[in-house]
Parts: structure tokens; C-alpha cells; sequence
């Protein structure tokens, strides 16, 4: 989606390392924001107060990322 990291190809490969419940839980918890995001975007031009909504979804992913670390 963005720029590509000079590391990419080793960060991806060294993700396996990764335990799974720690993987789980950053994959459910980034794809439920998303998926929030994508519904409160679909209504943000008919309601004024989906704009703040969709704040507050995206810095909800945020803080579950701090939470391990990311």
C-alpha cells in the first residue's frame, strides 16, 4: 500500500517467529478496526458526526497495536 521497506523481505520471513495467539490477536484486532473503518467511511458524507467516529476507530487500532508493542 505504501513505500516498500528496504527490510521487507526479512521482516515478513522473521513474522513466523512471531507466536500465534500473538499474531491472533493483532489480525483480530486490526481487521475489526478496519472493518469499522470501511462502514463509518461509507457514511461519512450523510452524517456529520461519522468524521469523529472514524477517529476515534483508527486510534482504537492504534492503541491495541501499543499494547504489544507496534
Amino acid at each position: 500500500m505504501g513505500a516498500a521497506l528496504n527490510d521487507e523481505e526479512m521482516a515478513i520471513e522473521k513474522a513466523g517467529e512471531i507466536p500465534t495467539e500473538c499474531r491472533r490477536y493483532i489480525s483480530h484486532h486490526v481487521r475489526n478496526g478496519l472493518v469499522s473503518i470501511m462502514g463509518i467511511a461509507m457514511r461519512i458524507k450523510d452524517e456529520p458526526e461519522a468524521l469523529e467516529k472514524l477517529e476515534d476507530y483508527i486510534d482504537h487500532i492504534a492503541q491495541d497495536l501499543k499494547k504489544v508493542g507496534l
